[in-house]
């Protein structure tokens, strides 16, 4: 743990983020190129670690610097090889005179100290009385105990006279060696106390941290000598609060007007308290039996961090001079995320508001990361000399390290440093860490403004020393305040006045002050534009110099030039001065008066303004008030003004047309409530888009001159237009418009030097109306095609060549010109892929695109090729005897003696005799034509099982060609945006053919016949069929037939018998 502590003294490995503060506050009156730069005798010995201002009084006066070097070497006639001490550097020019303290070989050493490693000088103060002590801690001083058994780290102290001398005779009582810690006890007890890791004297007391207290909960000794008993001394401390590994006592300090005006306040750093740090304000109470202890307060200022060493250094500081002082505390490895760079190493403010502290405070600085900012802060004292205290905060690891100084004031301090440091700026300086240690509030070079030394871990120190500020009163005056141009030759007189003052008040300061100052006439206009020169050197720039201990005025004469362009704006006169400061001499081994360079109490310049007016025709006031209006519009000519819509003209793009016309109408007359004097150069600017440039002016004998100024367009109406006039004109242009142009802007806006606050800007939208004009047909839109052979089922298919006859369709788009990337074509199908009841009927094998960046079509949602067939290449000659195989259907159809009785069967999207698949393919990059090409095959199967009785199925298709873009200007012409594809099938016709017998049948049956026939002649003629009867036999017959037909009937015979 004690390893620890000290590696954190000095090996900071820290986030630190600084706010990008202005370049102004780059340079106050701490002077850097003068610096007082002092080195260690040993590398490595941590020469500057602490840094304290001291004032030696007795023996002889002088001031001196006291820097502890908590590595350096032991002295020779120890027995160690590392203690660490204090030196003490005079304020000369000389690097290396520093002067070792020897604080260990004036005291007296028993066997049981260990001073090894014990880190003296980590530490250093001054007590700053007149007569005040110094004093150096080594906090790892440690006594061995129970012989030999155990080694107490108690730290130790050693104080010495105002001129560092050992007097243990007159100043015993602060000399003698005393232990605050008593080693009697282990870590959990004060064993490991770790005293005088921080200090500070008072008058009567001396107030040292020991963070290893109890458990690692701290310590802050209070150590009271009694100045009129000087056996009276008492050491005063808190008790046990329990809190271990709080590190209370890392930095401590001591002061009234805390939270009493007339009692002091103890206040100390605990930068691991509840892991985010705190500052504890205690007070010193006395108990019974009438002894005094440390009492803490339970006023605790916490850190709102995690791991930000709130805490790590504190300063009391009164900064708006109200008797109360505010606390400022550090803590350098505060971190956060910025939005442009990392927050790292916060300084907080916590102002007093008569005698106590809000819990949080709004005022907190920040750093740049890595730079360990709010490492060290420290009074300095009223470097000013404004009449409030200062601060300043140390960022040793930011670049060569940097101090920023904030300067008091009656509302407190600025939300920017009024001053930056760079260790780099240091004069021989060569710092790398430059601001880890900071002591200031003592004047060194009598002066009377306080300076500031400045530690490092460089083995090195700088003090910087403030140089004097005055307060310079100008008196700065240009007469007369009206001039009239036909009667002024040389009529301007411009003076000049410089008195001074110290910030001090001190009334014997008379020192040479020499002011350099600069006269700028008419600064409101460009150089060669300006109306008044001066008389001595013809220009309109004067430079001067006055010795403000024997000449404080200087006068000049100017005049005004012959042709005024502008009466209106006044002539103003700009002064700028500044201190002349002496010529430095390189070589000089003295310390350089800083009286000779002092600064100005309102920085580095002093600016000043007066102004004169010229006489105009405007009225006893001289005030001219104008009253110009303005139309404009677009027209394709002077007297073709584009239409408008939906509130903006419109122009129809066309590559071929390249001129567009602004029209412009200004007028200055009078209006109800409104003058309407000369408007004193009165313009027109025109800002255009990057789509027109300037061309012209028209009528070209207008008295309106315009000319093209980069982006813009500058148009000089009149100096002056006069009352009741109107100017009519019109600006033309040369268009650039393309595909990608959406509109063209224009911004016009008047101006005049006489008075009009209501000249506004005029906003011309011209949109660029892009109606697409695209050719889009299909090739063919109707094929003929026909079913036979007999079913295949699905499964059995391999190849699409096996599904039926193929189908193909071209889609050609054609534009007149390439499109432009804001927009893209696209066709959509409306494609028959199946029949109602969900069997196939075109299944599409590919689809290709040519004129495109693609060169097929892939949809999504499996549309092509959805089964994964074979699809055999395509060949040309293949498809031409498909071609042929197909063609001439109607023909075929006629040809059909039963076609007459079949019916046709119309298979489309709309009826819903078809079920169709809606898919897209975008034109990407498409040059001027692009062909989409889609094949298919007419599923044979369906055909055959479905429509085998229909003599022709007409199928229907829907092709449309979008436009896709974001651009609302751009659109379609929807005369030819949609095509109708079909297809015509017919069964395959087979004709009825008579049956014909074989001749051998023919024979066989011809001869079978025949005998036949001979045979039933033959029957016949034996029968008797062809013999011939005689006349007698036939007459004898006939009368036989008479008689049977004379017979009486059978009832006649039964009448005939009764």
């Amino acid at each position: 743990m004690v390893r620890t502590m000290t590696s954190q003294l000095w090996t900071v490995q820290t986030v630190l983020f600084v706010v990008m503060y202005s370049v102004a506050c780059a340079g106050f009156n701490l002077d850097s190129r003068f610096a007082v730069v002092k080195e260690g005798r040993t590398p490595g010995s941590l020469f500057g670690l602490s840094v304290a201002m001291h004032r030696q009084t007795v023996g002889h006066a002088r001031y001196l610097l006291l820097v502890g070097a908590p590595q350096e070497k032991a002295e020779s006639k120890l027995r160690a090889n590392q203690t660490g001490d204090m030196y003490a550097c005079p304020i000369t020019t000389d690097p290396n005179d520093c002067i070792r303290t020897n604080l260990i070989t004036s005291d007296t050493l028993g066997s049981e100290d260990v001073i090894e490693g014990m880190w003296l000088g980590v530490s250093v103060v001054s007590q700053g009385s007149q007569k005040g002590r110094v004093m150096a801690c080594g906090h790892r001083y440690s006594r061995i105990m129970d012989n030999g058994v155990n080694l107490r780290m108690i730290g130790k102290c050693y104080i010495r006279g105002n001129d560092l001398s050992y007097d243990d005779i007159d100043d015993n009582q602060w000399q003698d060696q005393q232990e605050v810690c008593s080693p009697n006890g282990d870590q959990l007890m004060e064993g490991m106390c770790n005293m005088g890791i921080s200090a500070t004297m008072t008058e009567t007391e001396v107030i040292a941290g020991a963070p290893g207290c109890y458990n690692w909960q701290g310590n802050s000794y209070v150590v009271y000598r009694n100045p009129d008993d000087k056996y009276d001394t008492q050491i005063i401390k808190l008790q046990d609060m329990s809190t271990g590994n709080i590190y209370l006592g890392y930095s401590v300090g001591k002061d009234n007007g805390i939270l009493s005006k007339d009692d002091d306040t103890v206040v100390a750093g605990a930068p691991r308290y509840n892991n985010k740090g705190s500052v504890m304000l205690m007070k010193i109470i006395t108990i019974n039996g009438g002894s005094r202890e440390l009492k803490e307060l339970n006023l605790k200022l916490e850190g709102e961090q995690v791991g930000s060493y709130f805490g790590n250094s504190i300063a009391i500081v009164d900064v708006n001079n109200d008797g109360w002082k505010e606390l400022i505390v550090g803590a350098p490895f505060y971190f956060t995320r910025g939005p442009e760079k990392d927050v790292g190493g916060a300084v907080y403010v916590f102002m007093n508001e008569n005698g106590s502290f809000k819990p949080k405070t709004d005022l907190m600085f920040t750093g740049l990361s890595d730079s360990g900012f709010g490492m060290a802060v420290s009074s300095i004292g009223d470097v000013n000399q404004d009449g409030f205290q200062d601060f300043a905060v140390g960022a040793p690891f930011h670049g060569s390290g940097r101090v920023y100084l904030w300067m008091g004031g009656k509302n407190g301090v600025s939300p920017e440093p009024n001053q930056v440091i760079e260790g780099s700026d240091v004069s021989n300086g060569f710092f790398k860490t430059f601001g880890y240690s900071i002591s200031g509030g003592l004047d060194v070079d009598d002066n009377k403004y306080p300076d500031i030394v400045v530690g490092s871990l460089d083995d090195r120190v700088a003090l910087l020393r403030a140089r004097p500020v005055i307060h310079v009163k100008n008196n700065f005056t240009v007469t007369p305040s009206l001039i009239d141009p036909k009667d002024c030759e040389s009529c301007i007189k411009m003076e000049v006045c410089f008195a001074y003052t110290l910030s001090t008040g001190e009334p014997h300061f008379k020192d040479d002050i020499i002011m350099k100052f600069t006269v700028e006439a008419d600064v409101l206009h460009h150089s060669s534009q300006t109306r008044v020169r001066f008389t001595n050197n013809e220009k309109d720039v004067y430079t001067g110099f006055l010795s403000m201990t024997s000449q404080r005025c200087e006068t000049q004469t100017l005049k005004l030039i012959t042709f005024l362009r502008d009466k209106v704006t006044p002539v103003v006169f700009s002064l700028n001065a500044s201190i002349v400061e002496p010529q430095i001499n390189g070589g000089q081994q003295k310390l350089q008066n800083l009286n000779l360079f002092p600064v100005l109490s309102k920085g580095r310049t002093l600016i000043d303004k007066a102004e004169i007016h010229i006489q105009k025709a405007c009225g006893a006031d001289n005030k001219c008030e104008s009253n110009l209006q303005m139309s404009a519009t677009f027209a394709k000519s002077q007297k073709d003004i584009l239409p408008v819509q939906d509130g903006h003209q419109v122009v129809q793009y066309d590559s071929s047309s390249n001129k567009l016309f602004l029209l412009v109408n200004v007028t200055n007359t009078p209006s109800p409530g409104r003058l309407a004097e000369d408007a004193h150069n009165a313009e027109l600017n025109v800002s255009i888009s990057s789509s027109i440039d300037y061309y012209g002016v028209r009528p070209e004998t207008t008295s309106v001159k315009c000319a093209p100024k980069d982006n813009f367009i500058l148009c000089e109406l009149g100096n002056p237009l006069p009352a009741n006039q109107m100017v009519v004109f019109a600006i033309v242009f040369e268009t650039f418009i393309t595909l990608d142009t959406q509109k063209i802007t224009s911004t016009l806006q008047l101006s005049t030097l006489s008075i009009q606050n209501d000249l506004m800007p005029l906003t011309k939208v011209l949109l660029v109306d892009y109606t697409l004009k695209a050719s889009f047909h299909v090739m063919p839109s109707r094929i003929q095609t026909e079913f036979s052979g007999h079913v295949i089922g699905e499964s059995a298919i391999k190849s699409t060549s096996e599904i039926g006859s193929p189908v193909e369709f071209q889609f050609v788009v054609s534009v007149d010109e390439a499109p432009g990337s804001h927009y893209v074509f696209s066709v959509d199908f409306n494609w028959p892929m199946e029949v109602a009841n969900g069997k196939w009927l075109l299944y599409i094998e590919e689809i290709t695109m040519t004129g495109t960046s693609n060169s097929s079509c892939v949809p999504p949602g499996n549309i092509i090729n959805p089964q994964h067939f074979q699809v055999p290449e395509r060949k040309s000659s293949r498809r031409k005897r498909d071609e042929q195989s197909v063609a001439h259907l109607d023909v075929l159809s006629a040809l059909n003696p039963k076609s007459a009785r079949r019916k046709t069967d119309h298979l489309n999207c709309t009826s819903g005799t078809a079920k169709c698949k809606t898919f897209s393919c975008s034109l990407y990059n498409m040059r001027k034509t692009a062909t989409v090409t889609v094949r298919a095959r007419l599923w044979n199967s369906t055909m055959l099982e479905d429509y085998n009785k229909a003599s022709l199925i007409v199928i229907s298709g829907e092709a449309t060609l979008k436009l896709k873009t974001d651009r609302t200007a751009i659109h379609l012409d929807n005369k030819t945006n949609s095509v109708m594809f079909t297809v015509e099938v017919a069964p395959v016709i087979q004709d009825e053919v008579e049956y014909k017998v074989p001749l051998w049948i023919i024979i066989v049956s011809a001869l079978s016949g025949v005998l036949l026939l001979a045979l039933i002649v033959v029957l016949l003629w034996k029968c008797g069929f062809f013999r011939r009867a005689n006349t007698r036999e036939i007459y004898e017959a006939k009368s036989q037939k008479a008689e049977m037909r004379t017979q009486p009937s059978e009832k006649d015979r039964l009448t005939e018998e009764e």
